[in-house]
């Protein structure tokens, strides 16, 4: 986990704001198969977000969640815009959802 205040590790679960790597190297995300410090670190988050094409509309945009999500992303291709936000290629997407 890294502090995003100085930089610095921490295993703390009193810091405010966290990065944490995903253990994935696809840009999609399934959120069954995480790494472990992503699970730990998510277990008690008040916050998530998703951000990209993979990760807030291939993967995850009807997902729900316990805690509130953000999900941000500009669409990249026209089906896909179709489908999921009857909208058009490089819309973007700004979806929040509150906690469930």
């Amino acid at each position: 986990m890294i502090n995003t205040s100085d930089g610095s590790k921490d295993n703390s679960s009193s810091v405010p704001l966290m990065v944490v790597e995903n253990g994935c190297g696809s840009p999609c995300i399934d959120l069954r198969q995480v790494s472990s410090e992503l699970a730990a670190a998510a277990k008690d988050a008040d916050l998530i977000v998703l951000e990209g094409m993979g990760r807030a509309l291939h993967t995850n945009f009807n997902a729900q969640f316990k805690c509130e999500a953000l999900k941000l992303a500009m669409v990249k291709n026209q089906r896909l815009a179709e489908k999921l936000i009857k909208g058009n290629i490089y819309d973007c997407v700004c979806r929040y959802e509150p906690a469930s």
